[in-house]
């Protein structure tokens, strides 16, 4: 009986030691992959991926996750602040954080994203706790690019922004512009945003700037887009008018699949010669010939140049001069009052109704071709070069003014046919000088 008791008291003593050394049992994680938005994809397209870490006890720190390398996609972990989720499993409450990976595939069909440990530090002791991802697979169909397109570009919304400094006009040869486009691009990251091309122009130099890309993040916290500033500056080698050519990205709009074009207008400058800024920080003992020189060769000394140079020659060559002045003069009358001015000034009178006013232009015309050869009056025109259209209306015309009666006359019609005898009788000339005399249309 004392040896069937000792030995259960041995045993009962073993049992507790085991339990008092025996290490408390591991804490309870679990993690939950899903595609946001769910569903197909188009080949370029960016998409979320949201891992969700849950545990009923708490963390000491954030977890760590890997970043995958899957062939043929684009996938970072993004910035957005991780959010708090609380979710009932089990009737057990567990609670935890969210992390989100920006995936962009560049390939179509099946892409696979295989499984990932998770790593997480957990309860009072900060135990590691590793829970494997469950693997991923994406269905991402293909996307066939217009003429012109070497490379999609998926978004929402797409915006460009440029700078152009200096603002001013007063740029001279040596000064630089400096060109500053910024790509903003709403559901894309910004690795897929493209670079911007900045075309060499003749006349400047390009020098081209890092571009800067950053992720932007909405005021909760969610992803929104990416955005891509890239800088060049444009130094000037000589004097003209540039013009930097326009920034063109074409996109394919996520919510409607249509193709879109957003365009940062072209950027057109003047440079003058010389740059008559002074330095900031002059070399002390320039002497009195660098100063000409460079005075010389500004804006305002070339102009000097060029005026004392007019001057000179305005005096060299005044009687020249004078004699071409009054030539110009001379021509300048005769073309005044020569017969073409006349019958300008009565074509001008088509529509007059003043038969004062037409009659005077009709008879100072006449007067004047009278002058170059022609008849002397309205009334020889009539019998020599006009047709019985015109007789009737200059007939008309002359009876309305000093004759008893009225009869109706048409300013147009008497231009009309003024016109077609002046026509012939140009004609008649023509043929005169080339030695052809022809018998007069409509001889007495």
């Amino acid at each position: 009986m004392k040896a069937w008791l000792a030995g259960m008291l041995l045993l009962l003593a073993g049992a507790s030691s085991a339990q008092e050394t025996a290490p408390p049992p591991a804490p309870r994680m679990q993690v939950h992959v899903r595609q946001e938005p769910a569903g197909a994809l188009v080949e370029g397209e960016t998409a979320r991926i949201v891992v969700d870490i849950l545990t009923p006890d708490f963390f000491t720190d954030a977890p760590v996750l890997p970043v995958p390398h899957v062939e043929g996609v684009y996938l970072a972990l993004s910035d957005e602040t991780p959010g708090h989720r609380v979710e009932t499993i089990e009737g057990a409450t567990w609670s935890g954080v969210s992390r989100t990976y920006l995936v962009t595939p560049l390939i179509s069909g099946k892409v696979n994203i295989p499984a990932f440990d998770v790593t997480a530090h957990i309860g009072p002791q900060a135990t590691a706790v590793t829970v494997q991802t469950m693997p991923l697979t994406l269905d991402v169909q293909a996307l066939t690019l217009p003429n012109g397109v070497t490379e999609a570009l998926i978004a929402s919304s797409v915006k460009i922004t440029q700078t152009v400094l200096p603002q001013d006009s007063s740029l001279h040869v040596g000064d630089s512009v400096t060109r500053r486009v910024e790509i903003t691009a709403e559901g894309a990251p910004a690795m897929m945003l493209p670079p911007v091309n900045f075309a060499a122009v003749r006349g400047l130099e390009l020098y081209a700037s890092p571009a800067v890309t950053r992720d932007v993040i909405g005021n909760q916290g969610g992803f929104v887009g990416g955005s891509r500033v890239d800088s060049a500056s444009y130094v000037i080698q000589k004097r003209g008018r540039y013009t930097l050519p326009p920034i063109i990205v074409r996109w394919l709009d996520s919510r409607t699949h249509t193709w879109q074009v957003s365009e940062a207008p072209a950027v057109p400058f003047h440079a003058w010669w010389g740059a008559p800024a002074k330095p900031r920080f002059a070399l002390p003992g320039q002497g009195v010939m660098p100063r000409l020189i460079g005075f010389f060769s500004s804006d305002l000394g070339i102009l000097l140049i060029l005026l004392a140079v007019v001057a000179w020659a305005a005096w060299m060559f005044r009687s020249r001069l004078r004699l071409w002045l009054q030539r110009f003069k001379a021509w300048r009358y005769r073309r005044q009052h020569s017969e073409a001015a006349a019958f300008a000034a009565l074509r001008r009178q088509g529509h007059a109704t003043s038969a004062t006013t037409l009659h005077a232009a009709a008879d100072a015309w006449a007067r004047r071709s009278a002058d170059e050869g022609g008849p002397a009056s309205v009334e020889a025109w009539c019998q020599r070069y006009g047709d019985t259209s015109l007789k009737t209306q200059w007939t008309a015309l002359d009876t309305s003014l000093y004759g008893a009666g009225v009869e109706p006359w048409s300013a147009q019609a008497l231009v009309d046919g003024l016109a077609a005898a002046r026509k012939r009788w140009k004609h008649e000339q023509r043929q005169r000088r080339r030695g052809v005399v022809l018998p007069p249309l409509n001889p007495a």
